[in-house]
């Protein structure tokens, strides 16, 4: 072997040491998406009876929508639930934050009750901060019907 080809081989070797050393590095894994949420809106009315928190005299239509949460919770992954509770705005500021509170807990009661793990769900209620609708009315009965969708719970699922 001459002193060309041993000069050519060193070249060589010294250019594959080089690219190895040189290799390009894979990329880092993307980071995971931002956790994603839906929301579902229940009518309290189809829940609670007007003014009252408690799931007693639960209609067929509310009973019906829990339990298909519920189920639906547990047949796919998620990270929180949140059940929040409004009211219409009759009555005082501080009446109305408790009776959304206090159907917020009820649901998430239920939901627990269904299965749901307890420490992945939390109830707030925001009384009548939230409205949907506004209404006029002066009439107590078509006042009460015309704020009914906002007396209502939602339930906010963020998935993991």
């Amino acid at each position: 072997m001459n002193k060309t080809n041993i000069a050519t081989l060193a070249v060589l070797a010294a250019a594959a040491m080089m690219s190895a050393c040189t290799a390009p590095q894979p990329k880092p894994a993307a980071p995971p998406p931002p956790p994603m949420s839906y929301n579902q809106k229940l009518s309290s009315d189809s829940l609670f009876a007007f003014g009252k928190s408690s799931l007693e005299n639960l209609s067929d239509e509310g009973r019906t929508q829990l339990d298909a949460l519920a189920t639906g919770l547990g047949s796919r992954p998620y990270g929180m639930v949140h059940v929040i509770g409004h009211s219409d705005r009759i009555g005082n500021a501080k009446a109305n934050v408790d009776l959304s509170t206090r159907r917020a807990d009820a649901v998430r009661d239920y939901l627990v009750q269904k299965g749901v793990p307890a420490e992945k769900i939390t109830a707030v209620g925001r009384g009548s901060v939230e409205p949907v609708v506004e209404c006029d009315d002066k009439d107590r009965a078509a006042l009460i019907a015309c704020l009914a969708p906002n007396r209502r719970v939602e339930i906010k699922i963020v998935s993991q």
